[in-house]
């Protein structure tokens, strides 16, 4: 089944690079926009000298992190997006015909090229960012990052899905911009600064914080501010994908055919 999904994937991306300036302008695009996302942070802290208490380098290391999570999240997740239209216009019919789990082919339905152009500003950030906050990168904290980065990519997936499933109930309208409202203006920037209502949302119900900004404590040393919630990105990211897959499951049961 991994097999089949990774075959999905590159073959995607060899059909893409049979094009090769359409997918150079496009990585061009999209990486301009994680570049801008970097010159916002350097005008911020320079006009404001510290976000919630947190200098450019420490803000640009957890927007790294953000980034790279979000990057994987795109090269294996973003199948998760098609979802409306996959209920609107009847394509689970197709899906549900098949052999293979309709949620694999979901996810393995195209190679997208926002996974590349993001992760070009997040390994820019670290690059820039890493050596101004100390970080100890020892074989324990390098571990602990594959797993958050992981762990990030999948409580994103998480929450797209959950309010994507809601389309079984209501195919006309799409849940997608709920996430993109809450998630992209929130995981740039330390929760504190959004004060105890919001942060607390971000923290125990769409668990946005724990995908930099809890991780990012640790790494920076400033995990005494959180208690433990900068350790429990893989354990929030095995809840949100339990209860993602089941509610969606769920909601498969109540999907209803076009008829087309």
């Amino acid at each position: 089944m991994l097999r089949a999904f990774w075959l999905m994937k590159m073959q995607s991306l060899k059909a893409q690079l049979e094009y090769p300036a359409n997918f150079l302008l496009t990585l061009l695009s999209i990486s301009l926009s994680g570049f801008a996302d970097i010159a916002a942070i350097l005008l911020l802290t320079a006009a404001f000298e510290s976000i919630g208490g947190w200098n450019f380098w420490q803000v640009g290391f957890m927007a790294g992190l953000w980034r790279l999570a979000h990057s994987l999240y795109q090269a294996l997740f973003l199948g998760i997006g098609d979802h409306h239209d996959l209920v609107r216009d009847g394509g689970y019919d197709r899906l549900l015909t098949r052999p293979a789990h309709p949620m694999l082919q979901i996810l393995a339905s195209g190679f997208h090229l926002e996974a590349i152009g993001d992760l070009l500003p997040a390994l820019t950030l670290f690059w820039l960012c890493a050596p101004h906050v100390q970080v100890s990168w020892t074989a324990g904290n390098l571990l602990f990052l594959g797993l958050v980065v992981v762990s990030g990519a999948v409580i994103e997936a998480s929450v797209t899905l959950l309010m994507m499933t809601l389309d079984f109930w209501d195919p006309q309208t799409s849940k997608d911009w709920i996430v993109a409202a809450l998630l992209y203006p929130t995981v740039r920037y330390p929760l504190a600064i959004y004060g105890p209502v919001l942060a607390s949302f971000l923290t125990f119900v769409f668990p946005f914080g724990f995908i930099a900004y809890y991780p990012a404590q640790h790494f920076l040393q400033l995990g005494a501010q959180s208690g433990l919630l900068p350790y429990l990105s893989p354990l929030v990211a095995l809840i949100s994908a339990s209860i993602a897959l089941g509610f969606w499951s769920f909601g498969l049961k109540h999907y209803q055919s076009t008829g087309s």
